[in-house]
């Protein structure tokens, strides 16, 4: 063999073994978040925080959504690189030292890919919870139970010691849902609407959402410092299909939001995806931060929006913790009409003008989406998968003990 054959080999050995350690450096850092929360505490910490003042820094100054962009590239480059394939094939391999080529290089991204999302997401999945570090009734409190029993709604476990277990009860939980029915009742009556019923916000709704964020970090540490500018998404028709309000790009580390969704969903949505670009990637938690932001914002609206956000979550567990019967639930505070009007995900209009463009059928789209994303939670651990969300209401009874009852 020449000299020119043997750097070949040499080059094509190291990068096998290049790319051999990169393969075991992502698999190492996922396998030490999934033994250790500590270890995952310790990066959420320290390291995220980098990237947030980094990298994200420079994607919140793109006027549109950088994420959005590297899906579309993704997909493209995909079904390039399977076209390309073919056409080698179909040409006996005429092109087989370029399919190499683009085939190390779509290796790379891949792993790249693999990297960035475990930096950025993965590892997130197995630190502590917004409720383990702020709302847990014991700080030795392991995990937040929710069960629709007779006897009781919400448990929270201390593991060996049964004296510490805290139980809220069907009464508790009709207490929450009183309360949140009676906020959103009296709020819907002073913020603004237009003649045709629908509520408006006459001001930056994004920066004031932002702002409210910035204000909910003075309390509680890991939600203080820099926050990304929110993006409305440029496929919003798309994503309102699946019935997503907002989404947290891990690649591009962006907030982006729903831009035809109702107006009283902005708010806590926005303050959601940013919670998720703090740290906080369980979505139960994003679903209280949001909550706590907005109804701690010293704007109405955002107070209303935040209520709003949690009043389906609150009164679907309380109907099924009373049989759904009928009687006892109509002897409780009344959802008033205004608030059943702004208690939406899209209009009407915006609805028709969303089927009027589908390519394929909204409840098709919807059904993938959701399998999609509840595989995606239950492979990060979260075993309840989509149901997480509506976790919110244990965090909102233990939030409220001592306030309410």
């Amino acid at each position: 063999m020449d000299k020119m054959g043997e750097k070949a080999n040499h080059k094509v050995k190291m990068h096998k073994i290049m790319y051999a350690v990169g393969v075991v450096g992502v698999i190492a850092i996922n396998a030490a978040s999934w033994q250790s929360v500590r270890f995952s505490d310790w990066y959420i910490k320290t390291i995220f925080p980098v990237w947030l003042n980094t990298y994200a820094r420079l994607t919140s100054k793109v006027p549109f959504s950088v994420g959005e962009i590297m899906l579309i590239l993704a997909v493209a480059v995909t079904i390039f690189g399977m076209l390309f394939w073919i056409v080698n094939m179909i040409c006996k391999r005429k092109y087989q030292k370029a399919v190499r080529g683009f085939g190390k290089f779509y290796a790379w991204t891949v792993l790249v890919v693999c990297y960035v999302m475990t930096l950025n997401c993965f590892i997130l999945y197995h630190g502590s919870s917004f409720s383990d570090k702020y709302l847990a009734a014991y700080p030795e409190a392991d995990q937040m139970v929710v069960s629709l029993s007779e006897q009781a709604v919400t448990q929270v476990h201390i593991p060996n010691d049964a004296a510490n277990e805290k139980t809220y009860t069907k009464k508790e939980l009709a207490i929450l849902r009183d309360y949140i029915v009676e906020k959103c009742n009296e709020l819907e009556k002073v913020i603004p609407h237009d003649d045709s019923g629908d509520a408006y916000y006459d001001g930056n709704l994004v920066e004031a959402s932002r702002q409210a964020m910035i204000k909910l970090g003075e309390e509680y540490d890991q939600l203080s410092g820099f926050y990304v500018t929110p993006k409305f998404l440029s496929f919003s028709d798309f994503f309102s299909q699946q019935y997503i309000m907002g989404y947290y790009f891990p690649f591009s580390m962006e907030a982006n939001i729903n831009s035809i969704m109702y107006i009283t969903n902005v708010a806590p949505t926005i303050c959601h995806e940013l919670a998720h670009t703090k740290g906080f990637i369980y979505e139960d938690d994003a679903n209280m931060i949001g909550y706590l932001a907005c109804i701690n914002s010293d704007d109405p609206f955002l107070q209303y929006c935040g209520y709003l956000s949690v009043l389906s979550y609150v009164n679907n567990d309380f109907y099924d913790s009373i049989g759904k019967s009928q009687n006892v639930y109509q002897n409780h505070v009344r959802i008033s009409d205004g608030v059943a009007k702004d208690n939406i995900f899209l209009t009407r209009e915006s609805w028709y003008e969303v089927e009027k463009t589908t390519v394929v059928k909204t409840s098709t789209v919807k059904k993938v989406s959701d399998t999609l994303m509840d595989t995606t939670l239950k492979l990060n651990g979260v075993e309840e998968g989509m149901l997480q969300y509506n976790n919110v209401v244990g965090q909102l009874l233990t939030y409220y003990d001592g306030k309410l009852y």
